[in-house]
């Protein structure tokens, strides 16, 4: 019960925010979110492997975690388009300016994104591909929530890795799966 409450709370903090701010999903953009389980800050890089010039602080209060719209990547480092600040930060002061960092760049560790919520007796399958090609061989179908890695983007594809049962997947997802929330509220693009 506590976690159905907590759920419908934050979805109507989204709610609050989004008629707040004009946008705060790019659907033109792979999106991911930094770990809410790490306790480094995440440093922001003038250029791949480049000269740092800032960090953004580690968020410590609840619901509350940077989201990161990504424009391409280049051997483990994405490019920032914008960030966010969310759902429970909406006066964090990046959400004043959330394209400050764009053309700027990340280390993809530790960036996450999850999928939709759906459950095996939904009869969802997502699919994680071995290209940028729903004609490419399946590397796994998922038919239940995944939390994944992000390493690496095309277009709106993301190459993501992650764990099941001990063995370690990697492959590509349609834009319309990603979820950039540690939680499973997202809706499915079409």
């Amino acid at each position: 019960m506590r976690k159905f409450l907590l759920i419908v709370i934050t979805v109507n903090s989204l709610h609050s925010i989004a008629q707040k701010r004009t946008q705060i999903f790019f659907k033109d953009y792979v999106e991911c979110y930094y770990s809410d389980k790490e306790t480094k800050p995440i440093s922001i890089y003038e250029s791949p492997s480049g000269k740092i010039i800032t960090e953004l602080t580690v968020l410590t209060e609840s619901l509350c975690w940077y989201k990161f719209a990504i424009s391409e990547s280049n051997n483990g480092w994405l490019k920032i388009e914008n960030v966010i600040v969310l759902p429970a930060c909406e006066g964090n002061e990046l959400n004043n300016d959330i394209g400050k960092y764009k053309g700027k760049w990340i280390s993809s560790e530790n960036m996450k994104i999850s999928l939709p919520h759906f459950t095996k007796e939904s009869g969802v399958k997502i699919n994680f591909y071995e290209n940028t090609d729903k004609n490419s061989n399946i590397i796994f179908t998922a038919i239940e929530y995944l939390s994944t890695e992000l390493t690496e983007v095309n277009g709106t594809w993301a190459k993501v890795k992650f764990k099941k049962n001990g063995k370690l997947y990697t492959g590509w997802i349609e834009r319309k799966y990603q979820c950039p929330y540690p939680w499973t509220t997202c809706p499915v693009w079409n």
